[in-house]
């Protein structure tokens, strides 16, 4: 059986780059939240 070693690295890299955008956006939306969450707070201290 031969293992064709090129097409397992591409799937783990797009595999590794797909991880890595997941991760990106979950901190994203949680960093977006926060802000919100602080706009809500300085909206009513005034």
């Amino acid at each position: 059986m031969i293992i064709n070693y090129d097409l397992i690295i591409v799937v783990m890299l797009f595999i590794i780059l797909m991880s890595i955008q997941f991760t990106l956006n979950k901190i994203y939306v949680l960093l977006k939240e926060i802000k919100d969450i602080l706009n809500i707070k300085k909206i009513k201290g005034k």
